[in-house]
């Protein structure tokens, strides 16, 4: 009853320092809620991009040799492991659409008779339980939502290729029977795509019962749960679908979608180190806050205990009080949190494409974390308040502010911001055998894991902030004459102010490291996780294609096509239907049948030139070496699955042996699979297709150039281009199309996530920098006695304007220095923290500009927070700052 009636009291005699505290708590309290949403934001966005542009599907099942043979009990034992999030069904199939429908451009010369019908690709899809396709952009109309009736969902070719749109009805047969369907919406596929790949969606359950599949499909897609062992699970099916007949193969997803799935493990990660390195702040401002109140209050301090009061009570009341404001501020902070978070997202809705997500797990860790760090953040004041002298505390300012460095404290900072890196760094292993700990690897893993968070970030925090005094002593020395230079004052005056109240000061510059902290270690992070995923952008910008290839001259002419450069010819030969002679009809067949090799054709220094290729057996310089040399081939990493060949092997393609010179994949087409749902397609025609030099495929194939690509020079249209070449070459069934659509998309959504990161950081230290700001008026108005005898003995106004100033200055270099230090090393263990949790941390990237930027801003915040108490204490008349200084105490 006496702790919380003075403390009331206190508070309500001094409404300004509490509604200052308040307010600083509230800021940092909303800094964690702020940061911790943000980083959830920050997922949500990252996976709905990793979704758009590499899929959701981390395996698939199928039958390679039966198009439609995957039976239903297989998709439902599927779904019953307990490692499986989801499993989506489809069934693929193919109709032809008469030549006679299809809408003529009256420019364009008539096709050729083995022409005489446009082939069509079918997929059944089971909606609305399937998603795949909710990542497809819609020129127009929805998807339907359902599994069966007679609803489609077309690409943009067959609305250009029939002449249709939504709300219009198409017929063609399927299994001999003509089917109508109603045209509810148009996916949107690049030209590349769409000249050649003309895809129909209907209900899963309609084209089952069109193709009389009896309940089978052509595949199962799986996304799996995030903690799901991948080899775990791909060992355990691979066994029992080895025991169908013919076996049913699975096939996981490329390594560069598992490592950007791994990374975001690491986002979520961040969010809990984000939000723990916030919190930091309302501990470092309360602190700074107490401390002020016990310097102003010691005479009042200082009467109770001669009263009688005890030690016990007046540290209970230092810590009440304390304990009071932190849970006023919880209560304005939390909901200002979401309104800062709230807002961005309103003004920034293409960066936050998930929108603003909440993290409840934030604001119980906010809530919960602000009312332990008040508490510990008051121990010190209420400590030193009960070391109050009653005679002492009658005259506090003549007692002279010790000069000596704070070596102790920072002899015992340094040990605890050791304890992070040892737990990374350090031979735990050596600790773990020396202890005979069964599986003493994963025990170490779990060590170092836990002890980050439950021992190595509290402990670094601690650390930093017991050297930050050091750090105020130092900068004082060495920057404080400079200092004094630029605003013209005396250099004693200065550091009589900053070393007169050093754990003041190393509060208030903790404070503004929190903020640079957060900021760093978000850019850095951030910026090695983007890197690390290695978004697959290298690929032609464009494809042109042709029915009865072109002739040398024809080449040359296309060759010179202006925006056009580095073409390279691709010839393509059907080893099972067309032996020598690369006949387009040949090819045809091959495409209609997935089983049939595909010799490709291509110049080995200019296909990986254009191409990022990832060589999974081989590697780039020999393979391109063996190529030249003719008599190796190069087979797709599905091939390489099935047969598990190694690097020499020998292969027999039409009668002549070839040896396997590498296995590679494209990063690019499985984007482009991710972006557009082409896996079933790609999938069909990349199993059986081999790659060779253009001396092999005209020497045993005869081989012709069908395919080309090239590099568009920049800012050239695709209009444009499109004309170009086909004012250059009047060539049968040319299609032409631009894939820069796909690489710009992927470049954007990369730069999007970086912007997404500067927002919240920038955010966060803006926060942060609130925070300080209060704590620079309240640490002005605490020292109002103190400036009113400096005016008195000749300071003049502008003098004492100057040295608030430099001292905001000077603790804004502390706060640089900590903050600097404090990002550096946080952003060496998040990385580390993510080889633990991933097994994958990529090269740390340090984006210096931004650190430029963080460190100004902070120096810029210091001295504007600063700017309106050095205004108002300078227009003061020095009769007024004694007595309100007076009264203060």
């Amino acid at each position: 009853m006496f702790i919380r009636k003075i403390a009331y009291s206190n508070l309500a005699l001094r409404k300004s320092r509490a509604a200052l505290t308040i307010a600083a708590v509230a800021l940092s309290v909303s800094l964690v809620v702020a940061v911790t949403s943000g980083y959830a934001s920050l997922f949500e966005a990252a996976y709905s991009y990793l979704v758009q542009y590499m899929g959701s599907t981390d395996a698939q099942v199928s039958r390679k040799d039966d198009p439609i043979g995957v039976p239903a009990e297989l998709i439902d034992a599927l779904r019953h492991d307990p490692a499986v999030r989801h499993v989506d069904e489809r069934l693929n199939g193919s109709a032809y659409i008469p030549i006679e429908k299809i809408k003529q451009d009256p420019k364009e010369p008539p096709p050729a008779k083995q022409n005489d019908s446009k082939r069509i690709q079918l997929v059944g899809i089971d909606r609305p339980g399937d998603h795949r396709v909710d990542q497809l952009k819609l020129e127009g109309g929805k998807w339907f939502n359902t599994s069966t009736g007679y609803d489609a969902v077309v690409d943009q070719s067959i609305t250009d290729m029939l002449g249709i749109w939504i709300g219009d009805s198409f017929t063609f047969p399927i299994a001999e029977k003509n089917v109508t369907f109603k045209v509810v919406g148009v996916a949107h596929k690049p030209a590349v795509v769409s000249a050649y790949m003309h895809t129909v969606y209907v209900p899963l359950k309609t084209l089952e019962q069109l193709m009389n599949t009896g309940g089978r499909v052509s595949a199962g897609m799986i996304e799996l749960n995030d903690n799901a062992d991948r080899k775990a699970f791909q060992q355990r099916w691979t066994q029992k679908l080895a025991a169908y007949n013919p076996p049913i193969r699975l096939q996981l997803t490329s390594e560069v979608r598992t490592k950007m799935d791994q990374n975001l493990q690491v986002v979520r990660l961040l969010s809990y180190l984000g939000g723990a390195v916030s919190m930091l702040a309302a501990t470092f401002i309360i602190f700074s806050a107490l401390s002020m109140g016990v310097t102003e209050r010691q005479r009042s301090l200082a009467m109770l205990r001669a009263v009688g009061a005890f030690k016990s009570q007046i540290a209970g009341l230092v810590i009440f009080e304390g304990l009071l404001l932190a849970a006023a501020g919880l209560l304005i902070g939390i909901p200002l949190g979401y309104i800062w978070i709230k807002s961005l997202s309103l003004i920034f809705y293409k960066i936050f494409s998930a929108g603003a997500v909440v993290s409840w797990n934030g604001v119980l860790f906010g809530g919960g974390g602000t009312l332990i760090t008040a508490l510990l953040a008051s121990l010190l004041p209420a400590w030193n308040a009960t070391r109050v002298n009653p005679l002492e505390a009658m005259s506090p300012l003549s007692k002279p502010a010790s000069s000596a460095a704070p070596l102790g404290w920072a002899l015992i900072g340094a040990l605890l911001v050791g304890i992070d890196p040892f737990l990374f760094y350090g031979r735990l292993d050596v600790l773990a055998s020396w202890m005979h700990i069964p599986h003493a690897e994963s025990t170490v893993r779990l060590w170092r894991f836990y002890g980050h968070f439950a021992l190595g970030l509290p402990a670094m925090f601690a650390g930093l902030f017991l050297l930050a005094p050091m750090c105020v002593w130092i900068i004082e020395r060495v920057g404080g004459p400079l200092v004094a230079k630029i605003f013209a004052l005396d250099f004693s005056l200065l550091r009589q102010q900053l070393t007169g109240g050093i754990w003041r000061a190393a509060g208030t510059g903790s404070a503004l490291m929190v903020g640079l902290a957060v900021l760093l270690v978000m850019q850095v992070t951030g910026r090695t996780m983007l890197k690390g995923w290695q978004l697959p952008d290298k690929f032609p910008d464009v494809f042109i294609g042709t029915t009865g290839g072109l002739t040398p001259a024809e080449v040359n002419d296309l060759a010179h096509t202006p925006g056009l450069t580095d073409l390279m010819p691709i010839e393509i030969a059907s080893v099972k239907f067309g032996g020598a002679g690369g006949n387009p009809f040949a090819i045809g067949l091959s495409m209609l049948a997935p089983d049939s090799t595909m010799f490709i054709a291509v110049d080995p220094a200019k296909a990986f030139q254009m191409m990022d290729l990832d060589f999974h057996i081989g590697n780039r310089e020999e393979t391109e070496q063996r190529l030249k040399e003719g008599g190796w081939v190069v087979v797709t990493e599905e091939y390489r699955h099935l047969t598990h060949c190694k690097v020499g092997d020998p292969i027999e393609l039409g009668g002549h042996t070839f040896h396997i010179a590498a296995s590679v994949w494209s990063p690019g087409i499985d984007v482009m699979k991710g972006m557009y749902d082409l896996a079933d397609q790609f999938d069909q025609r990349t199993i059986s297709s081999v790659f060779g030099s253009i001396a092999d495929g005209e020497k045993y194939f005869g081989t012709r150039p069908y395919v080309f690509c090239g590099s568009i020079e920049k800012g050239v249209p695709r209009a444009e281009i499109i004309k170009q070449i086909k004012k250059h070459v009047h060539a049968l069934g040319l299609q032409v199309g631009d894939v820069r659509e796909i690489k710009t998309k992927i470049e954007n959504g990369a730069k999007d996530l970086l912007d997404l990161l500067s927002t919240v950081a920038f955010a966060a230290l803006a926060v942060a920098s609130l925070g300080v700001t209060n704590t620079i008026m309240a640490a002005v108005r605490t020292r109002r006695w103190q400036f009113g005898i400096l005016r008195s003995i000749g300071v003049t106004r502008g003098q004492l304007l100057r040295l608030v100033m430099a001292e905001a200055l000077l603790l804004g270099l502390v706060g640089c220095v900590l903050g600097i230090g404090a990002g550096s090393l946080m952003s060496i263990n998040a990385n580390a923290l993510s080889g633990i949790v991933t097994g994958y941390h990529p090269p740390i990237t340090i984006p210096w500009p931004v650190v430029g930027i963080g460190v100004f801003s902070v120096l810029f915040i210091s001295l504007a927070a600063s700017v309106w108490p050095a205004m108002m204490v300078a227009r003061a008349e020095p009769l007024s700052l004694l007595q309100a200084g007076r009264a203060a105490t």
